[in-house]
């Protein structure tokens, strides 16, 4: 087995072990949504460094074991920013990932894979900080995803516009020592946890 395939198996092993040890954090911490919540909102009080209030902030719908993010997507609400969802268009494997404008309360429509997203009627719009959910995470910044590239293609996509900060939305126990990462993988700025903010740091 080359390396390449190799690797390739390794991720889809670490996903599944990491599934498993996700859905036990969820439900031993359903108030995790919350804690982020209460989190996020002492560090803006505490005026650390983060974006200008006419940044946009993308969150995402909640699938599977994922944490909450609505209760993150309230506080930057209530503190003058726009908010996002990302919506995935076109058909088949051809699905491409977007962000259209929305706000807490707006009725969503159904989307792929379960997802609910804003209609089409939605302002799409380039964020400036994207939230993302994961399976797992390591210190350097590295997510490991559920294998189908979408967060990935967008966020070299919307980098080619402008600079975006990109943090993950984890369970601090979603922490490991190292995430297997291939070229195309792309980097978080940080991780937003129910023990705090983690700041990347990144080897290189």
């Amino acid at each position: 087995m080359d390396y390449l395939n190799g690797l390739v198996v390794h991720k889809s092993l670490l996903r599944a072990e990491m599934k498993t040890r996700r859905v036990a954090m969820a439900q031993a911490s359903p108030l995790a949504g919350d804690m982020l919540a209460e989190i996020a909102a002492d560090m803006l009080d505490s005026n650390q460094t983060w974006p200008d209030k006419d940044a946009i902030i993308a969150g995402y719908w909640p699938i599977q074991s994922e944490i909450n993010p609505f209760p993150l997507l309230q506080i930057f609400e209530e503190r003058g920013y726009a908010v996002a969802l990302p919506c995935l268009v076109g058909e088949g494997d051809g699905f491409t990932m977007i962000f259209r404008r929305f706000s807490l309360g707006d009725e969503l429509v159904d989307g792929p894979y379960g997802i609910q997203q804003p209609d089409e009627t939605a302002d799409e719009i380039l964020p400036d900080v994207v939230l993302v959910p994961l399976l797992a995470f390591d210190a350097q910044g590295w997510r490991l995803g559920y294998g189908g590239g979408y967060y990935d293609r967008t966020l070299a996509r919307l980098n080619t516009h402008k600079a975006i900060r990109t943090y993950g939305v984890a369970f601090s126990g979603q922490q490991l020592a190292e995430i297997p990462f291939e070229v195309h993988d792309q980097t978080l700025d940080g991780i937003f946890t129910d023990k705090g903010v983690i700041e990347a740091r990144p080897t290189v």
